[in-house]
């Protein structure tokens, strides 16, 4: 890579030919540099030429907005582009851009990289009409003929233009699910199984077999049993935990082994490693493995035996591992816990009925859970608070309301138990070809400006040198924690944070405090989680050859790369499917007005959130005066009133416009409210 940057240095031009004559490389790894460094903005190709990217070209992904114009972003400074110039760009692609820096306009010279080369068209008039967006889509004719009026279908573009050919016929605009499968298909989630994943299904067994225990720990004797979501059929993590003579605590965390009945490279896996992570949007879900695995088998049901790995840990009153196992078992789990009820127990005291021969052990997980917390905080463990937003629906899809997840006694308690279970397992295998899942110390000077940032805002921040103690993330957190912009100084800090990723090459979990960290306890919803436990199969085997060692290290690249990207689409369908359902929301509350907080302004806008609902006030959308955004600041003031609007500032706004299809919601701010109103909506 290095010698291919210094054939850039000087200004020459290259052909790819002559490119790899000089460096004499195969073509598919001179490829994919060039690729990368084009991605950059470090050289551009243009007709099969190569070159150092000249000054007035820059590189960087467009927004198209409403009325078919683009826009590009850099340095804070802003680039419009004309409907004409666009060079069929579509929202978030990665383009070459020709700069006309007096006018501050551009023009997309290339496409560089297609945000998502999957999208979904409505055959409508004869024309496919990109679903979201304003451009249609060139189809051959031959793919046309069986389709009627409103058929949704997936499309895979080609590289240039818009034209491509249909990957899957959706279904119908009217049919119930379709707004779902179309978002799961255009974020590349397959919603059927393969025909071999199918047939190996035959193969497998509804319950376990008494050949099926040999050489595994007996526990089904124990007091083992499940605390979950009140909704949750895919149940793969049981917990145990009791004194020993010793004075310590004993945790069992007993997780389904999925490997057992998923080998690698089999249908049923390679299905999985496509997939990557099971997708959860609204009150629905695409698995990861089929479920008649997930909800049979591998789900651990109460009063049916079920084959485990179990991460038995004892447990000293400060927190301390003193010692561990990690063991094949088997396992009877005794009850199905609903989070809510146990929180009902362990916060109000309040007798649930079927719980009484449970009570004693569920303070007994509260008593250690308070220890593990009190150890975990002492570390430096960071709380950036929960985000899940939970979408309650009524019988016809219809959203109701929107809030966000609260982590209480119960979820807590799941959450400590599994981290350690996860931190144990990674120690313990460090030594190995393993997966981990990491979070790289976060850039200084990145969070620096974060935090001059929120200065600037009239936030109170200490003055920091560097950020490589997570400690001092957590003291900035923790003093803000019952503000009431408490959610924005967490987003904006988690901005400057780099993104936790899997990889075979450890190294510490910052966020978590953990020095070895990956993912065991979820093998039926994550692809790293079902690889860890076929890698701990493997070392299992005492006739394992170095060979075998050198296969396996092989290919964890791919599967932490890959396990990685699916996590990254998943969460870009739930947040799709999210944004989709506030807009459909705020489409029968047009007019209607709402007590709203500022959460951040950019060139675009404001942006007001009501009741978790995040919606945009353009400046002249704002009554009263003609106001101008100033960077600088970050503030909106008035032309004539001088009136500042401000981050955290709370509004009564009211709501404009709002589109399902295009996951979009425009308010418009009638006053600014001086002192502190209920964020509830009320109409």
């Amino acid at each position: 890579m290095n010698e291919l940057k210094e054939l850039f240095l000087e200004n020459k031009k290259y052909t790819f030919k002559e490119i790899r004559r000089k460096l004499n490389i195969d073509e598919e790894t001179l490829y994919n540099q060039l690729q990368f460094l084009e991605e950059q903005g470090i050289i551009m190709e243009l007709n099969g030429i190569y070159q150092k990217i000249p000054n007035n070209y820059l590189v960087g992904k467009i927004k198209i907005c409403k009325n078919d114009w683009g826009v590009f972003y850099f340095n804070k400074t802003k680039y419009e582009i004309h409907p004409n110039d666009l060079n069929y760009a579509l929202n978030n692609d990665l383009c070459l851009f020709i700069i006309d820096e007096e006018n501050k306009q551009a023009k997309v010279k290339k496409i560089i990289k297609r945000f998502n080369n999957l999208i979904v068209c409505e055959f409508t008039n004869n024309k496919f009409k990109m679903y979201g967006g304003n451009s249609s889509i060139e189809i051959p004719n031959n793919e046309i003929k069986k389709l009627v009026e409103g058929t949704r279908v997936l499309v895979r573009l080609k590289n240039n233009g818009l034209c491509g050919n249909i990957v899957e016929i959706i279904g119908h605009k009217d049919d119930p699910d379709i707004d779902l499968k179309q978002i799961a298909l255009s974020n590349s989630f397959y919603l059927e199984f393969s025909k071999d994943a199918m047939e190996e299904l035959e193969t497998i067994p509804n319950e376990v077999t008494d050949n099926e225990l040999e050489g595994r720990l007996d526990l089904r004797d124990k007091l083992i049993y499940t605390i979950d979501c009140d909704n949750t059929k895919d149940m793969d993590d049981a917990i145990s935990v009791e004194i020993n003579e010793n004075g310590n605590y004993v945790l069992g965390v007993h997780i389904s082994d999925v490997s057992h009945y998923i080998k690698y490279n089999s249908a049923l896996f390679k299905d999985a490693y496509q997939r990557g992570t099971s997708v959860y949007m609204l009150n629905s879900v695409i698995p990861m493995i089929h479920k008649y695995l997930s909800n049979g088998i591998c789900s651990l049901n109460p009063n049916v035996d079920r084959l485990t790995k179990s991460c038995i840990m004892e447990i000293d009153k400060y927190g301390n591992i003193v010692d561990y196992k990690i063991v094949k078992s088997v396992i009877n789990s005794k009850k199905k816990m609903k989070y809510s009820e146990v929180n009902k127990i362990l916060e109000n005291n309040q007798m649930v009925p079927s719980y009484e021969p449970f009570i004693d052990n569920l303070f007994l997980i509260k008593q250690l859970n308070d220890i593990l917390n009190r150890k975990m905080q002492a570390n430096g463990y960071i709380n950036f608070g929960s985000s899940d937003l939970n979408i309650s629906l009524d019988e016809n899809g219809i959203p109701l309301n929107f809030t966000i997840n609260e982590q209480r006694t119960a979820e807590k308690i799941i959450e400590n138990f599994m981290l350690l279970a996860n931190q144990t397992v990674a120690t313990n295998y460090c030594w190995m070809p393993f997966i981990y899942r990491v979070h790289e110390i976060p850039d200084d000077d990145l969070l620096k400006s974060i935090l001059d940032f929120l200065r600037l805002i009239n936030f109170k921040m200490p003055n920091v040198k560097n950020f490589d103690n997570p400690k001092i993330i957590q003291g900035i957190l923790k003093k803000y924690t019952y503000d009431e912009n408490f959610k924005i100084i967490s987003n904006f800090i988690l901005r400057g944070m780099k993104k936790a990723r899997y990889s075979n090459y450890n190294s510490n979990h910052f966020a978590l405090a953990f020095e070895n960290y990956t993912h065991f306890t979820s093998p039926i919803r994550r692809l790293c989680d079902l690889m860890v436990h076929i890698l701990i199969d493997k070392y299992e085997d005492p006739n394992i050859t170095q060979d075998e060692l050198v296969k396996l290290e092989s290919i964890l690249s791919d599967i932490s790369n890959q396990a990685s990207n699916k996590e990254v689409d998943a969460e870009a369908a739930e947040k799709e499917a999210n944004m989709m359902k506030m807009a459909e929301y705020m489409e029968n509350h047009i007019g209607e007005y709402f007590n709203g907080k500022i959460i951040n302004i950019t060139s675009c806008g404001l942006f007001v959130e009501v009741n978790n609902i995040t919606g945009l006030v353009k400046t002249n959308n704002i009554k009263g005066d003609l106001y101008q955004f100033d960077p600088e600041s970050y503030i909106v003031r008035g032309r004539k009133s001088k009136q500042v609007f401000k981050i955290g500032d709370n509004v009564r706004i009211k709501v404009l416009s709002a589109s399902k299809e295009f996951r979009t919601i425009d308010f418009e701010i009638c006053e600014k409210l001086e002192k502190q109103k209920t964020l509830r909506l009320t109409s």
